[in-house]
């Protein structure tokens, strides 16, 4: 079996997608995946890595934001010498990313118009009746 360790690397618009490697067991893949991360985040601690090394070992994947314009994604794909099922083609979804993006700017949306409502004075001039 044979584990290949992929990164994508968002900097504001622009997207960098690598392959790492590969590797033949799962731990040795989060390993460089881990050492990956290590590199794009230089205030990572010690126990971070481990975290964050035990994570890849078991989901496979792994997203970091420092700020709302950098973002690194790790996956690790497992290979068998076979084509990949449909569900397991994809590596990273940038659909998916600008879904969550709108699904968290609708509720931010929503939870200001909904926070609004509920000031004690209204927030518009009453109707003049004639």
């Amino acid at each position: 079996m044979l584990y290949i360790i992929t990164k994508l690397i968002t900097e504001g618009q622009k997207n960098t997608f690598s392959i790492i490697g590969a590797a033949e067991n799962i731990q040795r893949a989060a390993e460089i995946a881990a050492e990956v991360y290590k590199n794009y985040n230089k205030n990572a601690s010690f126990q971070n890595i481990e975290m964050i090394t035990e994570w890849l070992s078991t989901r496979r994947a792994y997203s970091f934001r420092p700020d709302k314009e950098h973002r690194l994604q790790l996956a690790i794909t497992q290979l068998e010498g076979e084509i990949l099922p449909d569900d397991q083609q994809v590596v990273f979804s940038a659909a998916a990313e600008e879904e969550e993006l709108m699904r968290r700017v609708s509720q931010a949306l929503f939870e200001g118009k909904h926070t609004a409502e509920h000031t004690p004075s209204a927030a518009s001039c009453p109707m003049e009746q004639k």
